[in-house]
């Protein structure tokens, strides 16, 4: 029989520790795109305590999932803050690059922010998990187009590129072993045609 994790207690102070680890946790969890339905015991066994610690935290598995793709959306906005090109149009393109290269890396993940419906009670757009993440695609375009983010135009634009990107995402992740192009070129090609001319 395996042996039960036991976490070592936070030192005095540091409880909110405890709630990063939860959503680790649960993150590690929901990795596998076969993974059974999430439970809190089953997040709480992960960490190593009580079942009741976990509670004290999160109401219910709705609001630890909601944390869980918040965290995610979070990883996904480190990853394109480190685009290095300064071109506007290369910065468009090298962010769409890095969220097909992120969703493909962790399928189940992907899914869990994008596929699979979430608990959204009276939210509006701007509480949406990943709406920076989209506002973040949405001034790109806007440089890229030499407008400002607010114009309707840069929006519908990111909307596009959004779309077409998880529709790349999707499907190779359901459709494995189609032959696929290269996915660097599936993306430049499919973005620079929906930028238009460069200027």
């Amino acid at each position: 029989m395996p042996a039960t994790k036991t976490r070592q207690r936070n030192p005095r102070g540091q409880g909110e520790r405890l709630r990063d680890d939860i959503i680790e946790a649960a993150s590690r969890l929901l990795a596998d795109p076969a993974a059974p339905p999430l439970t809190l015991r089953a997040v709480a066994r992960e960490v190593g305590v009580a079942a009741t610690s976990v509670y004290l935290h999160f109401d219910d598995i709705e609001s630890l999932t909601l944390a869980v793709v918040n965290h995610l959306f979070d990883e996904l906005i480190r990853q394109q803050d480190q685009i290095t090109e300064t071109d506007p149009r290369q910065r468009v393109l090298a962010g769409a690059l890095v969220y097909c290269e992120f969703g493909l890396a962790s399928p189940g993940h992907y899914q869990l922010m994008f596929a699979r419906p979430l608990p959204l009670p009276d939210y509006t757009p701007e509480h949406f998990p990943g709406w920076k993440s989209f506002q973040q695609l949405i001034g790109r375009v806007a440089a890229c187009l030499g407008t400002d983010p607010e114009d309707p135009r840069a929006f519908f634009t990111g909307q596009l590129i959004w779309q077409q990107m998880h529709g790349i995402v999707s499907l190779r992740i359901s459709r494995s072993k189609f032959p696929w192009p290269p996915l660097e070129e599936t993306v430049v090609t499919a973005v620079d045609r929906l930028l238009g001319p460069a200027h």
